[in-house]
């Protein structure tokens, strides 16, 4: 299936989790509205999309 784009490409989903969210439960608690949401200012969205781009420009 896929999205028959006619480039191979890749992406992440980056989602905060609280503090101390087990491993086990990670891949699906940050998709789970009932958990919370996260409340985030646009400055501190801002200021994450910042340090991850720091760090995968540095490993490329």
């Amino acid at each position: 299936m896929g999205s028959k784009q006619g480039n191979a490409h890749l992406h992440w989903h980056v989602a905060p989790l609280p503090p101390g969210t087990p491993y086990e439960r990670q891949q699906y608690h940050a998709l789970m509205t009932e958990n919370g949401v996260i409340p985030w200012s646009a400055q501190q969205a801002a200021d994450l999309a910042g340090r991850l781009r720091a760090v995968l420009s540095a490993h490329t």
